[in-house]
């Protein structure tokens, strides 16, 4: 019932010397030196990260303004071949300009909210739109009109994304869901919940995970497509990811 005798020893590790408090564990004599470890890793001084340097390009250097739009402009979506654009505003209205001379070439309505999202498709001619009135569109510009509607989100739909590889669309919005959709046959495929507020951003990619979010619950999320189910989510934030 004796309690082991303790002593004080020095630890000479490198240039550092510090006292530890070593106990004898049993009668052969070993000694812990778990204390003494801890005491030495204090003093190693942490190593800054290393911060990767720009490289030096001249200054950017304005070109145009091009104006036309009649509310804040929300989102912009460059065709594949780099001849147009499109941007969609609060003014509700989604417009394409020439990209070489900045001139507006077709205006498109039918939206009632403001346009929050616009993506091309590299299968011309195809436009998609959403907005915050819920919608989420297909467009076709040969004859500048919507054929496709895409129904399900209760809210507002802030983001779209198209997949690169195959005929399936994401979108997000206020009613904290993402959601894929079928191109052609407007399906609903899968609703992918778990964000506890807006989901602010989607998008897709050809490699897992094939579908990202970022949302105002400060989280990302990253989707196996094929389940439908979160695979991870990211928690560094500490604010909203839009």
């Amino acid at each position: 019932g004796a309690r082991p005798a303790e002593k004080t020893a020095p630890l000479v590790t490198g240039t550092h010397t510090s006292l530890v408090r070593a106990s004898l564990a049993n009668s052969n004599g070993d000694m812990s030196a778990n204390g003494a470890i801890a005491s030495h890793l204090q003093l190693i001084p942490k190593k800054a990260p290393s911060i990767p340097k720009p490289k030096w390009h001249a200054p950017w250097k304005l070109s145009r303004v091009i104006s036309g739009h009649l509310g804040w402009v929300r989102c912009i979506a460059v065709e594949p071949g780099n001849e147009w654009f499109a941007t969609g505003a609060g003014d509700r209205v989604i417009k394409i300009w020439d990209l070489a001379s900045g001139k507006l070439k077709l205006s498109l309505t039918g939206h009632v909210s403001t346009v929050r999202g616009v993506a091309v498709s590299t299968k011309h001619p195809y436009l998609f739109s959403c907005g915050e009135d819920r919608q989420v569109k297909c467009w076709d510009l040969e004859y500048n009109k919507v054929i496709r509607h895409y129904h399900g989100h209760l809210s507002a739909v802030y983001s779209l994304a198209l997949h690169p590889t195959i005929d399936v669309l994401a979108t997000s919005g206020r009613d904290s869901t993402a959601r894929i959709w079928d191109m052609r046959t407007k399906a609903n495929v899968h609703t992918l919940t778990g964000h506890t507020n807006t989901v602010a951003s989607v998008v897709a990619q050809a490699t897992n995970p094939q579908i990202i979010t970022g949302s105002h619950d400060s989280t990302v999320r990253l989707w196996d497509l094929a389940a439908g189910k979160s695979v991870c989510t990211l928690t560094n934030h500490k604010k909203s990811v839009r």
